[in-house]
Order: structure tokens, then sequence, then C-alpha cells
């Protein structure tokens, strides 16, 4: 929830997405305490909302703000899934 104080800039930010975006991406963050996998870095993956106008778009990704968020509601099963990811650019460093 936005407090008062910080509502009306809020929301103009809001409408200036909605007018000038053509493209609506939300950061998803993954709950690694939950896998017992060793790790604590959590992953950080961003995911781009499609179908329907950029308002709905934009509605759609504020409905899911600090909310969990299954697996299975956004992949299906045996789906194919493109990727980009960014290496940390060690380029020749090290023993080559």
């Amino acid at each position: 929830e936005v407090p008062e104080k910080g509502k009306k800039a809020y929301e103009k930010d809001i409408a200036k997405i909605k007018k000038y975006a053509s493209v609506v991406r939300v950061v998803a963050i993954g709950q690694v305490n939950l896998c017992k996998i060793g790790q604590k870095k959590a992953h950080i993956m961003e995911v781009q909302i499609n179908g329907g106008s950029i308002a709905d778009k934009v509605e759609f990704g504020l409905k899911l703000f600090e909310s969990a968020i299954p697996v299975d509601t956004v992949f299906n099963p045996s789906e194919v899934v493109d990727s980009l990811a960014i290496t940390k650019g060690h380029g020749f460093e090290g023993v080559i």
C-alpha cells in the first residue's frame, strides 16, 4: 500500500507508464529459502507481461506486487522458454 504522502507521485508515475510504455515487464524474485538446496542468494528474473493493452498489462502487474506466484501459473510442463542472461563479464581473466 502506498502512503498518502507519495500517492500522487505514484499515480503520476503509473499514468506515465501506461501512456509511454511499449513493453511491460515485472521483476520476479525466487524464494530460495523454501528450496532446500543450500543456496542463500535469490534468483532474480524479469518476466514480460503479454496480452491486452498496455494499461491492462500495467494493472495486471500491479496486482502481482508483493504476492507469491506458483511456478505452474507461469509455466506449463514441457513449455519452450526464451531466456536472456547477463554474465559477470570477467573476459579473459585467469588461466587460458
